[in-house]
């Protein structure tokens, strides 16, 4: 998918059946949002989010939901693994924003370099992934890309005095989680899939020995 060339979607494939989506940009920032709600159980994080990007059309093979959902968080990329970065560009990344603790910082970098007023906007007039473009390219002088530079800059090889300041920079700017929310949603999925293994098998031991 090419983003220069191509429509962008609204829609997913799932079993050779079309199933119309919620693309806009604020649906996202609620599902990540979602995902690192630490009051929600794993299984309540993951179907809070299906149910917020497929609306009430939730598709029966919730598995494959999942992966489409989280393909289409990826911006229609793969999986991959990378190191730490700016920006939400790629998963498996250490997390470096939060959309609660950053929305001043997000918002005024969104004012200042593209002339954009988030407030002014539905979701529905910004495709998540132009918005994840625009996101991922925001300048480094802007005062949320320092934070998030902050926060994944490794001190090796500094010198003292850079060391004592970065250090101060991670605890002032410093995150409740710093997995990225693709691991985040990865993890909670096999959780979620383990508890429920070991439930079924529970109720199969207990069936065996009442036969």
């Amino acid at each position: 998918m090419n983003i220069l060339i191509d429509e962008l979607p609204t829609s997913v494939m799932i079993a050779g059946s079309k199933h119309q989506v919620n693309w806009g940009f604020r649906t996202f920032i609620l599902i990540e949002i979602c995902i690192f709600d630490q009051k929600l159980s794993d299984e309540e994080r993951i179907l809070n989010a299906l149910s917020l990007f497929y609306g009430n059309r939730l598709p029966d093979d919730q598995a494959l939901a999942f992966e489409k959902m989280m393909w289409f968080y990826r911006g229609g990329k793969a999986e991959k693994k990378g190191p730490a970065g700016k920006g939400m560009g790629g998963a498996s990344l250490k997390r470096c924003y939060c959309f609660e603790q950053d929305a001043p910082f997000i918002y005024s970098a969104f004012r200042t370099q593209y002339r954009i007023d988030l407030q002014d906007l539905r979701s529905e007039d910004l495709h998540w992934w132009k918005f994840k473009a625009m996101f991922d390219s925001l300048d480094e002088d802007l005062r949320i890309s320092k934070i998030m530079s902050y926060r994944v800059t490794s001190t090796t090889g500094m010198t003292k005095e850079q060391k004592a300041f970065y250090n101060d920079m991670k605890k002032a700017y410093a995150l409740d989680v710093d997995t990225s929310a693709d691991d985040t949603m990865k993890l909670a999925k096999r959780d979620m899939d383990m508890q429920k293994y070991i439930q079924r098998r529970a109720k199969e031991a207990q069936h065996a020995k009442k036969s």
